[in-house]
C-alpha cells in the first residue's frame, strides 16, 4: 500500500506546476476574458530563459535571425536565486508586451478571434524556442532541497513539500488579495461591467494589463518549479496548458484555491495511473494518465456548461464574413484545369509539394464547414484527420477493400468521432468547445495514436497505394515519383469536396447553419433544429477531415502518429483563420500558401531556405489577422457581408413575430414569413 501513496506524493511535481499554471488562467480570464492557449508555452519560454541564465549566464530573447543571446555573467553561471528573480521581472515585462499589442486591441473581439490569437502567440514561442534550443530535452539541477525523507514508512523526495507549500501560499495569497484588497475589488468590476466600472474611475484595461503581468510571472513561475523534476522541451511543456485548463475549469475561472486543488490532484492522479498500469495490466499501457485532463474537462464542461467561461456584461460579437460561391462548377472547372497544368509542368519536389498542399486543402475543408459556417472553433481537426489516415491502412490491409469503398470507409470511420465530438457542442460553443477538443485531441495522442496495434507504433502503418482494375493510381510507379496520375487523383477528390461544400452553403442546410452560428436562440425561435445542425456540420467536418487523412496516407505510403499531432491541429486552424476560415478559397489559401510542406513554402525553402521559420511566420500571420482582419487574406467584407444581412434580417423578423404574435389576423403572415426565413436567406 505504501507505493500508491509514494505514487500520490511524487505527482505533487507536476501537480504544482499545473496549479500555479491554473491559477494564471483563472487571472487572464477573471480581468480580460481570455483563455489563453498559450500560457503553456509562456511557462515553457521563462524555463529556458532561468536555465540559460542559471548555466551560462545568458539572457533569451524572444527573436531570431538576430542576435538573441545577452551575457550577463562573462559567461559564468548566476547563483539560482538571482537567475529566479530575473526571470521573473523579464515574464512580468514579456506579460506587459503581449497584452499591450495583442490581447487589449482584442477584448471586445469575437470568442473565435481571441483564441486564434493565442494559438499565434503559442506557435511563435514554441517554434522560436525549438529554433533556439532545439527539441533536444535539457535538464537542470534542484531548485528546492532533494534528499529523500521517509513519513511513515514512505520515503520521498522532499522537495515535492516545498512545491505543495508553494502552491498554498499562492493559492492563499491570490484568494486574500483578490477578495479583500481595493486592486481585487477593482479586478472584479472590471470583470463584471468594463462599462460600469469605467463610470467609476476603474480603467478596465489598466486593471487587466496589470492582471495579465501577474499571471505570466505566475506561468513563468510554474515553468521555473517544474523545470528540475520534468526535462524541458518546447512541445511538452507547451501542453501543460491543458491539464492547467483542467484544473481552472474545476475552479470555474474564479476560485484560486480550488483551482491549486485541483491542479495538485490532477498530478497526483497522473502519478497514481502510472503505478495501476503495472498493477491492472489490462489497462493501456501508455497515454493513460495524459487523457486524466480531458476526462476532468468533459466531466465539468458537461455538469457546468451554464456557469462557467460567463463573465458580466459579455454580448455576442460578428463572427468572421461568410463567402458564397456564385460559380461553383465553372470555378471548379478552372481549378482542375489549372491543377492538372502544375501537376505536368512540375518538377518533381515541387509536384509532391502541391500535392500535399491538396490534402491539407482537403482537411482545411472541415474548418471552413464547422468553423467558418457553424461557428464551432475545433482544435481536433487533425485527429479526425488521423483516425481517416490509419484506418486506410487497416482498411485496405486487413480487410482486403479497394478503391474508391476503401476511401470513402476511411471516411466514415471518422464520423462516429466526430459526432462523439459534436456532443459537447450541443452545450457549448466559443471558447468552452476549443477547450474540450484540444483536450481530445492530446488525449488521442496520448492513447489512440500512442497504441502500436493501431499506428503501428514507431515504425509507422504501411498504407497500399490505391488501384482500379488494370490502373495503379499510386504516388509511387517505378522510378517516377510521385506520379501524375496520383496528383489527379488527389485533385479530383479534393475538387468533388470542394463542391460538396459550396453545395452546402447555397442550400437550405446551408442557410440553416449560419442561422445557428448567429444566434442559436433566434434559429431555434423559426424551427430550425439547433442540435441536428451541429451535429450534421460534425458528421461531416470528420468525413471531409477523415478523407483527408485518408489521402495523406496514400500520399506518404507509411503513417505515423506525429502526422497527427495536437499541434497540427493548432496549426491547421491557425492557417485557415488567417487564409478566411469562412471561404473554400480559405481552405485552397491555407493548403497552398500556408501549410508547412506546402507548394509556397517549399518553393521559399528551396531559393530562400526560409522552411524552418514557417511556424514563426504563421503564428505573427494569425495574431496580426486576429487584431487587424478576422475575416482573414480572402475576404473582401468589410462588415456588410451575407451573415451580417442576416442577422439583421432575422432581427426585423424576431420584431414582426412579437408584433403578431398575439394578432390571430397575422398568423398566417408570420408562418410566412418563417418560410421565407428557412428558405430563402443567405
Amino acid at each position: 500500500m505504501s507505493s500508491y501513496f509514494l505514487f500520490l506524493i511524487l505527482g505533487l511535481g507536476s501537480g504544482a506546476t499545473y496549479a500555479v499554471l491554473g491559477q494564471g488562467l483563472v487571472l487572464k480570464y477573471r480581468s480580460a476574458g481570455v483563455v489563453d492557449f498559450a500560457h503553456g508555452a509562456v511557462a515553457m519560454f521563462i524555463a529556458y530563459v532561468f536555465v540559460n541564465l542559471r548555466s551560462f549566464g545568458q539572457l533569451e530573447l524572444p527573436v531570431v535571425l538576430i542576435p538573441h543571446q545577452i551575457s550577463l555573467n562573462g559567461g559564468t553561471g548566476l547563483n539560482t536565486g538571482l537567475a529566479i528573480v530575473i526571470s521573473l521581472v523579464y515574464a512580468a515585462v514579456l506579460g506587459l508586451v503581449l497584452y499591450v499589442l495583442i490581447y487589449r486591441p482584442i477584448r471586445s473581439a469575437s470568442p473565435l478571434t481571441r483564441v486564434c490569437a493565442s494559438v499565434g502567440v503559442m506557435l511563435g514561442l514554441e517554434a522560436i524556442a525549438v529554433l533556439n534550443f532545439s527539441t533536444q530535452p535539457v535538464a537542470t539541477n534542484p531548485i528546492f532541497p532533494s534528499s529523500a525523507l521517509s513519513v511513515a514508512g514512505i520515503t520521498f523526495p522532499e522537495d515535492r513539500l516545498y512545491f505543495t507549500g508553494v502552491v498554498v501560499i499562492i493559492a492563499v495569497a491570490l484568494t486574500l488579495a483578490y477578495r479583500f484588497s481595493r486592486f481585487g475589488l477593482a479586478t472584479r468590476a472590471g470583470a463584471e461591467n468594463d462599462r460600469g466600472a469605467a463610470l467609476t474611475g476603474i480603467s478596465a484595461n489598466q486593471i487587466a494589463g496589470q492582471n495579465w503581468v501577474i499571471a505570466t510571472v505566475l506561468a513563468g513561475a510554474a515553468g521555473i518549479l517544474i523545470a528540475p523534476v520534468a526535462s524541458l522541451d518546447p512541445n511538452s511543456y507547451t501542453l501543460f496548458v491543458v491539464p492547467a485548463l483542467a484544473a481552472a475549469l474545476i475552479g470555474r475561472f474564479q476560485s484560486f484555491w480550488l483551482t491549486a486543488l485541483a491542479g495538485l490532484l490532477i498530478g497526483c492522479a497522473q502519478s497514481e495511473i502510472t503505478k495501476l498500469i503495472t498493477v491492472w495490466t489490462w489497462l493501456p499501457q501508455q497515454g493513460l494518465g495524459d487523457a486524466i485532463p480531458f476526462v476532468v474537462i468533459i466531466v465539468v464542461m458537461a455538469a457546468r456548461s451554464r456557469t462557467v467561461l460567463a463573465r458580466g456584461g459579455e454580448t455576442a460579437q460578428r463572427n468572421p464574413s461568410i463567402g458564397r460561391p456564385q460559380a461553383p462548377l465553372r470555378t471548379a472547372a478552372a481549378c482542375f484545369a489549372a491543377g492538372l497544368i502544375l501537376l505536368f509542368v512540375l518538377n518533381s519536389v515541387l509536384r509532391f509539394a502541391f500535392i500535399s498542399s491538396l490534402t491539407v486543402t482537403c482537411i482545411a475543408l472541415s474548418v471552413v464547414v464547422l468553423t467558418g459556417y457553424v461557428g464551432q472553433v475545433s482544435l481536433a481537426q487533425m485527429s479526425l484527420a488521423g483516425i481517416g489516415g490509419f484506418m486506410i491502412g487497416h482498411i485496405a490491409s486487413d480487410w482486403g477493400i479497394g478503391f474508391p469503398w476503401s476511401l470513402i470507409l476511411a471516411g466514415l470511420c471518422s464520423v462516429p468521432v466526430g459526432l462523439v465530438i459534436g456532443l459537447p457542442a450541443l452545450r457549448l460553443r466559443g471558447v468552452n468547445l476549443a477547450v474540450v477538443t484540444l483536450g481530445f485531441a492530446a488525449a488521442m495522442d496520448a492513447v489512440v495514436f500512442n497504441s502500436g496495434s493501431f499506428t503501428g507504433g514507431t515504425a509507422g502503418l504501411p498504407v497500399k497505394a490505391p488501384r482500379l482494375p488494370g490502373l495503379n493510381l499510386g504516388i509511387t510507379q517505378g522510378k517516377t515519383y510521385p506520379t501524375v496520375i496520383f496528383g489527379v487523383l488527389v485533385l479530383v477528390v479534393v475538387i468533388l469536396l470542394g463542391l460538396l461544400v459550396a453545395r452546402l452553403r447555397r442550400g437550405p442546410a446551408g442557410r440553416m447553419l449560419l442561422a445557428i452560428r448567429s444566434n442559436e436562440r433566434a434559429a431555434g425561435s423559426v424551427g430550425i433544429n439547433v442540435a441536428q445542425g451541429k451535429l450534421m456540420a460534425f458528421g461531416l467536418a470528420a468525413f471531409i477531415a477523415g478523407i483527408g487523412g485518408a489521402l495523406t496516407g496514400y500520399m506518404q505510403g507509411e503513417l505515423t502518429a506525429d502526422s497527427f499531432a495536437a499541434f497540427t491541429s493548432i496549426a491547421l486552424l491557425a492557417i485557415v483563420f488567417v487564409a478566411g476560415v469562412g471561404r473554400i478559397a480559405g481552405a485552397v489559401v491555407a493548403g497552398i500558401m500556408f501549410s508547412a510542406a506546402g507548394l509556397f513554402v517549399t518553393f521559399l525553402n528551396i531559393h530562400l531556405s526560409v522552411g524552418k521559420y514557417q511556424a514563426i511566420v504563421a503564428g505573427i500571420a494569425l495574431v496580426l489577422t486576429a487584431v487587424q482582419n478576422p475575416d482573414g487574406i480572402t475576404s473582401t467584407s468589410t462588415g456588410k457581408g451575407p451573415a451580417v444581412a442576416f442577422e439583421k434580417l432575422q432581427g426585423r423578423l424576431a420584431g414582426q413575430y412579437r408584433k403578431r404574435r398575439d394578432d390571430p389576423a397575422g398568423e398566417e403572415a408570420a408562418v410566412h414569413d418563417d418560410q421565407q426565413t428557412r428558405a430563402g436567406l443567405g
